[in-house]
Order: C-alpha cells, then structure tokens, then sequence
C-alpha cells in the first residue's frame, strides 16, 4: 500500500510537472503574443499595422515600377491591390504572324509586420489573338505566383531600402494560353531602393528555377526603376527589364493547332520547326521549356508616368519595347496600373 501511495504521488508530481510546463508555455506564447501586439513607439501595433494605424510602407516620393510586373517586385513593405491592363503586340516573324494579347490581372500584397509581407503577384486572364491560322485564337488563365518579401534593411531616414523575396509559380493555368506547364518554379530576388530628393531609383536581380528543369527554362532576371517627381501628382519614369535564360527545357509543351488529327496536338519543339520560327520563350508571361534557349537574352525598355491623384492612391501608363536583336515574344506593349496602397 505504501508503494502504490507514493507511486500515485509521482504520477500526481509528474502530471502536475507536465501541466505547470505547458501553462509556462502558454504563458510565455502569450507574453511572446502580447509584446507583439503592443503598440511600437509610434502608436502603431506590430502585427499587420496597416489595418490599425495610419502607416505609409512606401516611402514618400516613391512610386510602383511597371514593367515586367510578374517579376519586377519593389522593395516596399506594403499592404494594397494593383491592377493591371496589359496590351501585348507579338512580332510578325513570331510564331502568331503577329497578333496581340490582352491580359487583366490583380495584385495582392498584405504587410504582416513593417518588415515581412505576404504577396500575390501572379495571376491573370488573357486574350490571344493569333494571326496565324495554324494556332487559334485562346483564351484563359495564367499560372498563380504568391510568396513573401522581407525587409533586410530598411533606413527610411537615408531613403534607402533593401529586401530579400521568395515566390512559387504554382503551374494551374490554362493550357491553351500556354501555361499549367511543369511542376512549379521557385523564384527568388533581392531588391533595393535609394532616393536623393525628387530622383528614385529602384532595382532587382532574381531568378526563376523550375522544379522540373525539362519542362521549363531557367533564367536570372534583373531590372532598373528611374523616375524623378516633377510634382506630387506627376512622376515620369524609365525602366530597363533582361532577362539571361541560363538553361533551356526539352520543348515537350504540347500546342494544340487546327490541323486534323494526328497534327491537332504538336509538341513546341515540332511546331517552332514546321513554322520556321526558332525556338522562343514566352518572355515574362510564361515558361514555355523551349529547347535551345540557353545563353540567351532580351533586353527592353520603358518608358511612363505615375499620377498620383489622390492619398494612397496612384494611375500610371507606360510603353515598353526591346533593345536587343532578338525579340522572342516581344514587339511593343502597353500597360495601365492603378494601385491602393498602405
């Protein structure tokens, strides 16, 4: 009897152990909670503080890049939507004999803490107009991208920024616009911002890294923001965008044509041989896994104004085109934004 009492004890001091450690736990989450939620010394709480305090992420005098949009990710920690309407002019020695798209798309961007935010950059609808009666005209969805970006330093004092950001394609678009290929792509970037009085200049370097390196292309990215404020509600703009695909895919995409069967479903390579055009990249719209892409290079430029036209709110319109020989995809294009922010 005495054995089993003081066996109980120990099961009670044992239970009691475990209980006490989970309550001190609990206790330290919520302290850890608690201080996080405390107010900074600006008044403004340190989780998701654009919903609670009158913060500006961006800093003053700075406004969104445009080109490039599904890859040209600024440094700012913000919370708000973009929205974006795209024109896109293919070349006439492309695979479309010229044609165009139109693309409408929204971006997300939530501010966790003043450092960290979650973003959504990718999505999208298009419209392809191909003038090539070997292709049809399609329509649908691109893949979705979303990941998070982080300030590493952020010294608004000396109007300088730099963060580090890391984003998944996840391959759900539509086949028939040239997308829902391979199994995802990892994309990660550093960018940064500097201002001197009313000149800004923003800038990035990334990458895209296919989970299946056959599928899809890899390449680095990098691009270059320039715009001095002529007034708060006028803000031209220059923007250069490369792109340096290092590897190529298999050219194993499958492309579905108008001609009878067995030729109604090609795969790319087969098709960019029988239209004579050379092998392509869908650019910064889509990874099409292109074979015989490696080594090489686009280079555009831009050119645009930001309005800003009321508190948190901003209007811009730029016109983009290559610089290099080679064109790929790329002809001309227009893009309109219209972004609320925080």
């Amino acid at each position: 009897m005495e054995g089993g009492g003081r066996m109980r004890a120990r099961e009670r001091s044992g239970a009691e152990f475990r209980i006490n450690r989970w309550l001190q736990i609990g206790a330290a989450f919520a302290l850890l909670i608690g201080s996080a939620a405390r107010a900074d010394d600006d008044g403004c709480p340190t989780f998701f503080p654009d919903f609670s305090c009158d913060r500006s992420g961006r800093y003053e005098g700075f406004v969104m890049p445009m080109a490039s949009p599904y890859l040209f990710e600024d440094p700012f920690i913000t919370t708000g939507v973009s929205a974006y309407g795209i024109w896109h002019d293919f070349p006439e020695s492309s695979v479309f004999d010229g044609g165009d798209a139109w693309v409408v798309a929204v971006q997300a961007r939530v501010a966790i803490t003043d450092r960290l935010a979650l973003i959504a950059t990718k999505d999208g609808y298009v419209f392809l107009d191909s003038k090539n009666g070997v292709l049809d005209d399609e329509q649908g969805f691109f893949d979705i991208g979303a990941g998070l970006k982080y300030a590493i330093v952020d010294r608004p004092e000396d109007d300088f920024i730099l963060s580090g950001i890391a984003r998944l394609d996840i391959p759900v678009g539509d086949d028939e616009v040239f997308s829902g290929n391979g199994d995802g792509v990892f994309v990660p970037s550093l960018s940064g911002a500097w201002g001197i009085g009313n000149l800004h200049l923003i800038g990035d370097l990334g990458g895209r890294i296919p989970f299946d390196r056959d599928k899809e292309s890899t390449s680095l990215f990098y691009h270059l923001h320039v715009d001095y404020a002529i007034a708060p509600f006028l803000v031209p703009f220059a923007e250069l965008s490369g792109i340096h695909w290092t590897d190529s895919g298999d050219g194993s995409f499958r492309v579905d044509t108008t001609l009878a069967p067995p030729l109604d479903t090609v795969d790319l390579s087969t098709a960019q041989a029988a239209l004579g055009t050379g092998s392509f990249e869908g650019i910064d719209l889509v990874n099409l896994g292109s074979a015989d892409v490696g080594g090489h290079d686009l280079l555009t430029l831009a050119f645009g104004v930001r309005f800003p036209v009321i508190a948190h709110t901003s209007f811009g319109v730029a016109y983009e085109f290559p610089i290099t020989h080679r064109q790929d995809l790329f002809n001309q294009r227009v893009s309109m934004n219209l972004t609320v922010e925080f």
